[in-house]
């Protein structure tokens, strides 16, 4: 029988809670540690198919402004611009980004993939092994590849030879930007810092590009805050604390690879207050491994009970 795997729409506690209780899992696993380091596998099994971390961005040069062509020669070469500097994007739903001149000069250097639609398993070639080329001039982010002599390359060739393939796209994570807030509600974003480089590379599909991060920007400065918000997160296994943009449930501990959860968030028999002068007892929901233990815990005790309780006289 297979294993569970994560649902598209599915979060890593709800996943962990399902494959925890899972028939198979139980008879597969019946030590409640190795059921849940299996859980805990699969689920970064399933996500690891997808590279680059939870505020990774994507962006799609409008049909208007894409430049991506074939340079004959024996050992042909695709040549584009993954960014063009200065260009106002399309309109996101209520704001719009531009890209500053320097923004991708700290990461030049950086291990960059071309990749094809974005996907690792359609690689193209990179910049470490001297298969892919990046600068920058006046007018964006140049990128030359030299194709491989694999099925991949040998299709994009023909795919943008054809003008079947037009599209130019990069994947990438945003340090610094600025945002410019009009009286109608809308927004200006100038991104002038890339963080981290990941891919470039043609694309079949010129999709709406993956807005979330900015989203989340956007409504930050509309609300007049100033920094990313931030959660204090508590390591369930080892205590360790750690201060994140990201949601605590979506990163594990670095010092043991545990599951974090807000340091806030109020545990088993932990006080939380709900005014200045009460205090209420909230039990927050245990994750399974913490529901496990509980119950461990709790036929422990029982033991030790029976075993120092008197004997009934015979």
């Amino acid at each position: 029988m297979p294993l569970p795997k994560p649902k598209d729409d599915e979060t890593k506690q709800e996943f962990l809670d399902r494959c925890m209780g899972d028939d198979v899992m139980v008879t597969e696993y019946p030590d409640e540690k190795q059921r849940y380091a299996v859980c805990q596998s699969q689920w970064e099994k399933d996500r690891s198919t997808t590279p680059g971390p939870v505020n990774m961005e994507r962006r799609i040069l409008p049909p208007e402004e894409i430049e991506l062509r074939v340079e004959e020669g024996d050992k042909p070469k695709l040549v584009g611009y993954a960014a063009k500097f200065g260009k106002w994007s399309l309109d996101f739903g209520g704001w719009r980004e531009k890209i500053h001149p320097k923004a991708f000069d700290a990461v030049l250097e950086d291990d960059v993939r071309a990749l094809k639609n974005h996907d690792p398993n359609l690689l193209l070639g990179r910049t470490t092994s001297g298969t892919l080329r990046l600068s920058t001039n006046t007018v964006g982010l140049r990128f030359e590849v030299d194709l491989p002599n694999t099925t991949t390359g040998r299709d994009t060739l023909e795919e943008v030879r054809r003008k079947d393939i037009t599209g130019c796209s990069f994947a990438f994570t945003v340090v610094e930007d600025t945002w410019k807030n009009h009286d109608d509600g809308t927004a200006e974003r100038t991104i002038t810092q890339v963080g981290q480089l990941f891919d470039v590379g043609p694309v079949t599909y010129p999709a709406y590009p993956d807005t979330t991060v900015a989203a989340r920007s956007l409504g930050r400065i509309r609300a007049g805050q100033q920094r990313a918000d931030a959660y204090m997160c508590e390591c369930i296994e080892c205590g360790h604390t750690l201060e994140s943009e990201d949601h605590c449930k979506d990163i594990l501990c670095p010092e043991c690879g545990g599951q974090m959860r807000r340091q806030e968030r109020p545990g088993p028999g932990r006080a939380q207050k709900t005014d200045s002068t009460k205090t209420k007892l909230i039990s927050a929901e245990p994750t399974p491994l913490e529901r496990h233990r509980m119950a461990a815990l709790g036929r422990k005790a029982e033991r030790i009970i029976n075993r120092n309780r008197p004997k009934a006289d015979a």
